[in-house]
């Protein structure tokens, strides 16, 4: 391992080091180390074995997350002014990259599932001759994919990047069983997340461009150092490498394939129903009859059991490549045991799904208007100054810019105001 290797090495000399660093391990571009902004030596060894493992054109690391890639990649890719289809169940990550590049949101509905109560995957029949780029959120946060290869193939006639948010798709290259990369089905770039189910580092993630990809490997790089430290952890950057490492190792691989098997028994050992998705290490489920938040209240209560998201229909677990036998072993036994002491009364209401409201600003023309803050009630029919989060999994209700309707009224009610734009002038 490049960057582990050589902080191994650095210790072994035992340099002094006038630094403020808290840790003998956490250098700061140390003489040898090499530079996340122009990497040259271990970090670019590093990142040219990353691009056989993953098969792509080049590889970046990201020390912010997958936010950090997102904006990176929409500040490479669209200038102010230009117009980027996305869909709507997108990240709000997405919403801080169009403030900070100064592009123009078209929305694409996305699917939704009343059955679930969550938004399935997006479809797209056509792309305006005026967009020049198209984003995708794919998996979902509850392990639904969207047809990649058949946007792709939209987005190769119209000469256009496509950019998908894979960052909840981190393990799919380790293994058969899971969905194929969005860079291997067409798409221009992913970024991915490796601290949700890889087992790096909290912020540690991936950025991918394909072999074919449209989009200038050099321009990402710029943009990712306007936005990176200056001072990156190089912990964070060996946490990511031997993560990687791991994953594709014989042993990594027969771990995930054990995970995978583990969680098809959890499925048919319980009473519960699983939400059918491409990723099986997402796991939603319910029980009929039992509410899913009274559901999750109950198993954390009971079993000390914390999942990521639960909502009126079902609860979501996450599974990773730390996830044992044991866990799930666990978690079935719960399963069992909350069927048979929750007593069966709830009955599933209708949900309304995402409502895409009149645009009248862009989020980057919104950032900047001058504002004031009122009660929801009285806000319908006015701006949005502020972008309004359902969190988890973090996707948008309101944008701002948009204007706020009734129907949004009874996502809001537990907000005690609500910041309106009072007077913009274009």
């Amino acid at each position: 391992m490049f960057i582990t290797g050589h902080i191994k090495k650095i210790l072994k000399n035992r340099p002094i080091l006038f630094t403020t660093s808290g840790s003998p391990a956490d250098f700061s571009e140390v003489q040898g180390l090499d530079n996340l902004q122009k990497p040259s030596g271990p970090i670019l060894q590093s990142l040219q074995k990353i691009t056989r493992i993953y098969g792509s054109k080049v590889s970046f690391y990201l020390i912010n997350g997958s936010s950090s890639g997102i904006i990176a990649l929409m500040l490479a890719t669209v200038k102010k002014g230009e117009r980027v289809l996305i869909a709507r169940n997108a990240h709000k990550s997405v919403i801080n990259a169009l403030v900070l590049s100064g592009a123009d949101p078209v929305w694409v509905e996305t699917g939704w599932d009343n059955e679930w109560n969550i938004p399935g995957g997006t479809e797209i029949s056509g792309i305006p001759d005026d967009v020049k780029a198209v984003w995708l959120t794919s998996p979902t946060y509850e392990g639904i994919a969207s047809k990649i290869k058949s946007i792709a193939e939209l987005c190769r006639q119209k000469n256009i990047p496509l950019i998908v948010d894979e960052a909840h798709g981190a393990l799919w290259p380790f293994s058969e069983s899971l969905p194929v990369s969005a860079i291997h089905c067409g798409a221009d770039a992913c970024v991915q997340s490796l601290h949700k189910t890889g087992g790096c580092l909290n912020q540690g993630a991936l950025l991918h461009l394909s072999k074919n990809s449209k989009i200038n490997s050099g321009s990402v790089q710029k943009a990712l150092n306007i936005i990176n430290t200056t001072s990156p952890s190089y912990i964070m950057l060996s946490s990511i490498e031997s993560s990687i490492n791991y994953l594709n190792s014989a042993r990594g691989r027969e771990k995930l394939g054990r995970l995978i098997k583990n969680i098809n028994n959890l499925k048919k050992n319980t009473p519960a129903i699983f939400l059918e998705n491409s990723d099986p290490t997402k796991i939603f489920f319910r029980i009929n009859g039992i509410s899913g938040n009274e559901l999750s209240d109950f198993l954390e209560r009971e079993f000390k059991i914390e999942f990521e998201m639960n909502n009126n229909t079902g609860v979501l677990a996450l599974t990773g490549i730390g996830t044992t036998g044991r866990n799930l072993q666990k978690l079935e036994k719960a399963l069992i045991q909350a069927d048979k002491n929750i007593p069966k009364t709830y009955r599933q209401t209708q949900i309304m799904p995402y409502i895409i409201p009149e645009k009248i600003l862009a989020p980057s023309q919104a950032f900047i208007a001058k504002s004031k803050k009122i009660a929801p009630e009285n806000a319908v029919g006015l701006i949005s100054k502020e972008t309004i989060v359902n969190y988890p999994p973090g996707i948008p209700f309101i944008i701002a810019g948009e204007v706020i309707r009734k129907e949004h009224l009874e996502f809001l009610r537990h907000l005690r105001e609500i910041e309106v734009i009072n007077d913009f002038r274009l």
